[in-house]
């Protein structure tokens, strides 16, 4: 009796299918990166909310100690900003005992006071900034060693958009709670502070310190963090005086009353000159 026994061939990938398998593959790459990336920027502007409301949270417990809110920088000889003055409410009183308040901002520029200048506060940075990682802290040859802020305090308006002196926001004086009259959740207190001049930074020994905020301050406004809403400032401007950030469409700011909000960079800019307004009489609710 015979028997026909079946023979089975092993048959393998042909070139054709491996090509079409590793298209697919591509695909969805394709499909879940972008993805990926939006989850990742979600997660750094949930972080750089949550920064802006710990400055905000550091503001009112700054007030509830002095009376009122930190200028956004002393005016005269010694002029450090607000971003100093309210490190120990940012749980950084470490650093602030070290700095030499009977120096000069402008000599904290020179490196007069190394090692403590220079030291990063993470609360202070954005992690959508892409220079984070590699120009904090600026250090230049010349002007010496600063640690940045990525965050400006509202200088105010211009004068072009409400009628009204343009030096009017929270932290351009000092400010009290009771002086905020438009309502302290219609009033911006400090927002994301990504300039274009940053953009032009070509490593971390460019002598241009100017371009940088930095949380000590000095004489020079820029560097101080203070912003203002004008025409020319709108939300994620070019202009290195203006409120901007590396989120798309808009940017995220801290209000008089502590809450975080997001503008949109296509506000209208006589609505986000009122919120820069502590006391217009021009009531607006944000955008």
């Amino acid at each position: 009796m015979s028997m026909t026994h079946a023979r089975t061939k092993n048959r393998g990938f042909t070139l054709v299918e491996l090509l079409v398998v590793i298209a697919i593959i591509g695909v969805l790459i394709g499909l879940l990166l972008p993805a990926v990336q939006n989850a990742r920027e979600a997660a750094r502007r949930m972080q750089c909310a949550n920064n802006l409301k710990q400055i905000g949270l550091a503001l009112h417990n700054y007030h509830d100690s002095v009376r009122s809110f930190p200028p956004g920088t002393l005016f005269g000889d010694d002029e450090y900003g607000w971003a100093c003055m309210i490190l120990p409410q940012m749980e950084q009183k470490n650093i602030y005992d070290q700095v030499d308040f009977t120096n000069q901002a402008e000599d904290v520029s020179l490196e007069l006071q190394p090692g403590v200048t220079d030291q990063v506060i993470n609360g202070y940075l954005c992690p959508s900034n892409s220079m984070t990682l590699t120009h904090s802290p600026y250090r230049s040859a010349t002007l010496g060693g600063h640690a940045r802020n990525d965050y400006s305090g509202s200088l105010g308006t211009s004068s072009t958009i409400t009628g009204m002196f343009g030096k009017v926001g929270v932290l351009y004086r000092p400010t009290k709670l009771r002086d905020v009259l438009d309502g302290t959740s219609n009033t911006i207190a400090v927002g994301e502070a990504y300039t274009a001049a940053m953009r032009e930074i070509d490593g971390p020994t460019h002598d241009n310190v100017s371009d940088f905020k930095v949380w000590v301050g000095t004489n020079n406004q820029h560097q101080n963090v203070i912003a203002e809403a004008a025409p020319e400032h709108i939300p994620n401007s070019t202009r290195d005086d203006s409120f901007a950030s590396q989120h798309a469409g808009g940017v995220q700011f801290t209000f008089a009353d502590g809450s975080v909000s997001f503008i949109s960079e296509n506000v209208d800019m006589v609505t986000f000159g009122r919120l820069a307004d502590k006391a217009d009489g021009e009531v607006v609710q944000r955008p």
